[in-house]
């Protein structure tokens, strides 16, 4: 069955329903035309809520709020009943319906086929560590917690440059922090952290921006390539907060092919 279709299809007969009562001169509704079609709305809705209530992606509550405005619905068509009546639960029925269970379901439903998409754009990952850290955020956006997945797939990319700037040995990370610093171009001379690390894990504790900064005065990254790294590390820091943004599957699809290519997947950082 595709719910969706479905769940759409109904959606447009309960809007001609509802048009049809709202046009009725009448206070009450008790032509059997109409409220046959109720009824035998009702019965195609029956299995589609079947299939929504094993369904992880919907709210369950808001499913058996539209369930029960059915049933009192069903019971309104089975007599000549107040109009008022009518209306009053159609309307319930329609906005819950295409707002809290169709669009819902639709993104639900991206959600859980993002997945393969995610496991494609890391595939050629070698390193089991990212590979752990990869699999436990793609796990998270199969769930719909896209944002833990954005906070965890950063882990991946913070390991990678880490491993990548601490290979160069400590004196030669401090000498090249202390270069940026003294840097006057445009990109660089907003820098004025003193940086002095003395062991490895030190440099975990160094700001993303500033070692993504570093990365791009090493020419690990070009001008497009930081740029486009560090509007990731945005989204990631955004994700990280209290805030009422949620990316999508699309933004995080995205999000996904950009820390692969310009770190996880860069020989520069191998």
């Amino acid at each position: 069955m595709d719910v969706a279709q479905s769940l759409e299809d109904i959606l447009e007969e309960l809007v001609s329903v509802q048009k049809q009562v709202n046009k009725l001169k009448t206070a009450s509704v008790s032509g059997q035309t109409l409220r046959r079609s109720i009824k035998e709305l009702h019965k195609r809705w029956l299995p589609i809520g079947g299939v929504l209530e094993s369904s992880s992606v919907v709210d369950q509550g808001q499913l058996r709020e539209v369930s029960e405005a059915w049933l009192a619905l069903v019971k309104l068509a089975g007599n000549a009943s107040p109009k008022k009546h009518y209306k009053s639960l159609l309307k319930d029925i329609v906005s819950k319906t295409e707002v809290g269970l169709l669009h819902r379901f639709i993104k639900g439903s991206a959600i859980q086929t993002v997945g393969d998409a995610l496991r494609r754009l890391v595939q050629p990952v070698s390193d089991p560590a990212l590979l752990g850290y990869l699999e436990e955020s793609i796990r998270c956006a199969e769930t719909n917690c896209v944002r833990a997945s954005v906070v965890l797939a950063w882990c991946a990319v913070a390991h990678v440059l880490h491993r990548k700037l601490t290979s160069l040995g400590l004196a030669t990370l401090n000498s090249e922090f202390g270069k940026m610093k003294a840097d006057k171009g445009l990109m660089f001379r907003g820098f004025s952290k003193d940086y002095s690390f003395s062991t490895d894990l030190d440099v975990q504790e160094a700001a993303d921006a500033h070692l993504i900064l570093l990365c791009r005065f090493l020419m690990y990254l070009d001008d497009t390539q930081y740029k486009h790294l560090k509007s990731a590390l945005d989204l990631r820091n955004g994700c990280g907060h209290p805030t009422g943004y949620q990316p999508d599957p699309i933004k995080l699809q995205a999000y996904y092919a950009d820390i692969a290519q310009l770190v996880l997947l860069n020989p520069k950082f191998t």
